[in-house]
């Protein structure tokens, strides 16, 4: 097979194996199936005459030559993401873009209703998709341009990342208009009701601390579902006997049209501020640029914050 029947895609899948040391991590981190990751691995393998990645017990390790051509292929993704849109004669009306946000469910709600309302008429051919990472995998999106922007809370991503502080979210509890704790909003109610606690572990989000707050306070008969969905809790306790605790600012109109009441939590919760994060590189690129004013514009509107 020829060198030249190679595209980005295939760069793509490299920079991840050789990240990964894995079909399926690469396939995940890609968001692609399994199956399509192991036949484009065939064909790097059959274009540059060598195995690129052999297995070990750790894995799959690289052959020297694909350490050799790391930096190259890191390179070239660098430089086509750079060129995808940007430069001086820039306008979002001619832009043609798919941008990604990475972020929980709830920044996901966020981000990407606002960003279509302020783009369908200035930037009608921009298009918008979500992306869930790890915290762990959330700086490296940003780093090779899996992600253009993260939407949330997340305290650990400090290298080379850059952060805007869009609104600051506080804690309510919701549940059944009727429901005895949300009618008296006493602790021995709180406890004594049963609970669907949203887990953000694994994505570095600043939830997790009252995520934990909870956990240690009720007991184990009283959590009785987990969940890794702010919309999925709020759903299951709109029909059922369920507290959940849950961030106010974006749940709390939802939960009003869900007929749903609420009440301060009967513990200290600490908030966090919502932030969009971007890695230094993105800082000059004038779509990209675009995008943050246009993410800082929409959801500040929507909060009622100013500009």
């Amino acid at each position: 097979m020829n060198i030249d029947s190679l595209d980005f895609k295939h760069l793509q899948l490299l920079h991840a194996l050789l990240e990964k040391h894995s079909i399926s991590a690469a396939a995940k981190m890609l968001d692609i199936p399994q199956p399509t990751a192991s036949h484009g691995l065939s064909r790097l393998r059959s274009a540059l005459g060598d195995q690129l990645l052999v297995r070990a017990r750790s894995g799959m390790e690289p052959t020297p030559k694909a350490l050799a051509i790391s930096g190259v292929v890191d390179q070239l993704l660098r430089l086509k993401h750079d060129l995808v849109a940007g430069g001086p004669d820039f306008t979002p009306e001619n832009l043609e873009r798919e941008f990604v946000i990475a972020g929980s469910d709830l920044g996901q709600l966020i981000t990407l209703t606002a960003l279509y309302q302020e783009a369908r008429e200035i930037a009608p051919s921009t298009r918008f998709r979500a992306l869930t990472l790890s915290g762990d995998e959330m700086a490296g999106a940003l780093e090779t341009g899996r992600a253009d922007l993260a939407f949330g809370a997340y305290p650990s991503l400090v290298s080379g990342i850059h952060e805007q502080t869009l609104y600051h979210e506080y804690y309510l509890c919701f549940g059944a208009p009727d429901h005895p704790f949300i009618k008296q909003a006493k602790r021995a109610d709180f406890e004594a009701a049963d609970h669907i606690v949203v887990s953000t572990r694994g994505l570095a989000h600043a939830h997790r601390e009252t995520e934990q707050a909870l956990i240690d306070m009720l007991t184990p008969r009283r959590v009785r579902i987990i969940t890794g969905s702010f919309l999925v809790a709020l759903t299951a306790t709109a029909n059922s006997n369920l507290i959940m605790t849950a961030p106010a600012q974006v749940v709390l109109p939802l939960a009003k049209k869900l007929g749903l009441g609420s009440t301060p939590p009967p513990f200290k919760t600490p908030g966090f501020d919502v932030k969009q994060y971007w890695h230094a590189r993105s800082k000059e690129d004038p779509a990209h640029q675009w995008l943050r004013q246009t993410v800082h514009r929409a959801v500040r509107r929507r909060f009622s914050l100013g500009h």
